[in-house]
């Protein structure tokens, strides 16, 4: 299929990946389905683009407007080529800190709104026998640290699911790409929600601040340039990594885990012998 026919529904546009993808792929000639929960952040893009692009309110909690959306792709455009879960948020704070609460509404969103929207769209594109998913995840889901650990949880679900569906969908024609990004300035760290850390995690919470502040973010425009031409190619990776950071820490992660994996190999073998 050429781009240009292409038609995409996005997550999460008002900023960030999700306000994007849905401008470069407008600008390509595309059409974008472009969804926010306050879809008047969204109003540039109708006036900038015209037709080719529709906005509408999207909380992925909320399952009538999850298959509203889906069911408004289909009316207006005929069709649905890419959708990108990209609606989502971060968590700062101890795992023993955060309240209950709060961990299940961060999986509501980050996880459960991508099962939702995903689940939503496949009958269209199971008629279609085409489609790509794009699960926008984190490099926090190949690996974590102290003080990020609920929200690892989800993207590490999100990876999960990602790798199941992509072979569950193969024979129907669909394919799957999970993102893992690195740091990047979109407003997603401002809007991280965090947790006043207990005595227990104070030291640990001024350390990953410190951290945050050292790190050099990159342009989201450059990374939804690279998503573009992944999901272009013949065969499109299922995961991306995205920045020299990230794939600084994918790296140092999976040296770590098969070094384990070899020192351990012995007992791993008694368990279960062949």
């Amino acid at each position: 299929m050429s781009t240009a026919s292409r038609v995409w529904l996005i997550s999460g546009c008002s900023s960030g990946f999700g306000r994007a993808l849905a401008e470069a792929a407008l600008e390509r000639g595309e059409s974008v389905l472009a969804t926010a929960r306050r879809p008047e952040s969204l109003a540039a893009l109708t006036d900038r683009f015209g037709a080719r692009v529709r906005t509408r309110a999207l909380d992925v909690t909320q399952p009538e407007q999850v298959h509203a959306v889906v069911q408004e792709a289909r009316d207006c455009f005929g069709r649905l080529d890419v959708l990108v879960n990209n609606a989502g948020y971060g968590m700062q704070g101890a795992i023993e800190d955060v309240p209950e609460d709060e961990a299940r509404k961060l999986f509501e969103t980050n996880v459960f709104g991508v099962l939702s929207l995903t689940r939503a769209a496949l009958p269209l594109m199971r008629a279609q026998r085409s489609g790509h998913i794009v699960n926008i995840s984190s490099v926090g889901g190949r690996t974590s640290a102290p003080l990020i650990g609920l929200y690892s949880a989800t993207k590490f679900a999100v990876e999960g699911l990602s790798v199941a569906l992509s072979a569950e969908l193969a024979p129907h024609g669909i394919r799957v790409t999970v993102v893992e990004p690195g740091a990047f300035a979109t407003q997603f760290a401002t809007a991280v929600r965090s947790v006043t850390p207990s005595a227990a995690y104070a030291a640990l919470d001024a350390q990953l601040s410190a951290v945050l502040k050292s790190l050099k973010w990159g342009d989201p425009q450059d990374a939804a340039r690279a998503i573009l031409e992944a999901l272009d190619a013949p065969e499109p990776p299922r995961r991306l990594v995205l920045g020299e950071h990230a794939l600084a820490m994918v790296r140092q992660t999976l040296a770590e885990q098969l070094a384990e994996l070899e020192r351990w190999q012995r007992l791993s073998a008694r368990a279960a012998p062949a």
